[in-house]
């Protein structure tokens, strides 16, 4: 699947490079809500899809960017690039799955809904999301703020241990171990002496000589050894955002990614269910 994903960021890039995101001042929708209720709704509803939009690109060319720079750091042999960019990537995918996990699950039954609102269909009902919205901006506004800085609650960030916490519930069972060996050797600790060195016991002695394990073969034994969390953590790190584009091709403001369409979607369970309700 990590394969066939990288395969397509190229053309997920380049198909949404041109697309602009704008937002309406507070004030100005805030004066239109009790003069244009209709209006207002189709705005904020528009503005929603196109932060889904903006948040899922994002992600997608960062995490792009984090397993190119694993890549090249493979291939060139460097132990603590390759384990930098493991927790690199790791953090992004956590931070993605915190706010785009449960998109795909509120897009699916609710997209009809917001279709019609943003065509301005006549209503007498209020259909917002709060929850989604705040996943939103904290996706993409969180920030460590400083003492002074007057903010909202969504763009302050959370512990990395929360970001793991929702992968770990999203099914990525061994996250916090594998996040605490990749820092064991991405900060200095033990580890990144005891690498280069191992010990023998010879009489009633033990000597420390330079070890002849290269950081080829660390990065293999590392590689393989986490090979199922890594591939949860691919899938939790993408599906959610290439879900969530598939499902705003509905929409015709937003780009059609055509290479999105031979993405095997369809074999995935959770897919299927969404499908029923976007048919609908």
């Amino acid at each position: 699947m990590a394969a066939s994903i990288w395969k397509l960021l190229p053309s997920i890039d380049a198909e949404t490079s041109a697309q602009n995101y704008t937002f309406m001042d507070m004030d100005v929708f805030n004066a239109l809500i009790h003069q244009n209720p209709e209006r207002a709704q189709a705005i904020y509803w528009r503005e929603m899809t196109l932060r889904i939009h903006l948040a899922c690109c994002a992600s997608l060319l960062r995490h792009a960017d984090w397993l190119n720079t694993l890549l090249l750091a493979v291939k060139e042999d460097n132990l603590f690039g390759a384990l930098a960019a493991c927790r690199g990537f790791l953090e992004s995918a956590a931070d993605t799955f915190y706010s785009l996990g449960t998109v795909p699950k509120t897009l699916a039954p609710n997209l009809a809904l917001i279709r019609a609102r943003i065509r301005e269909k006549p209503t007498a009902t209020i259909f917002l999301s709060k929850e989604l919205e705040d996943a939103l901006i904290h996706f993409s506004h969180g920030r460590k703020l400083q003492r002074s800085e007057a903010a909202e609650p969504m763009h302050a960030a959370k512990q990395m241990r929360e970001y793991l916490e929702s992968l770990k519930r999203g099914g990525v069972s061994q996250v916090h171990d594998y996040y605490s060996q990749l820092c064991s050797i991405t900060h200095p600790s033990a580890e990144t002496v005891m690498i280069w060195f191992e010990g023998e016991k010879e009489g009633d002695q033990v000597v420390w000589r330079r070890t002849n394990i290269t950081h080829r073969d660390r990065i293999d034994r590392f590689l393989l050894g986490w090979k199922e969390t890594n591939e949860l953590v691919v899938a939790a790190a993408f599906v959610p955002a290439l879900m969530s584009l598939r499902m705003l091709h509905k929409l015709d403001f937003l780009p059609k990614i055509s290479s999105l369409k031979s993405f095997p979607l369809e074999k995935m369970p959770a897919w299927k269910e969404f499908e029923r309700h976007l048919r609908r």
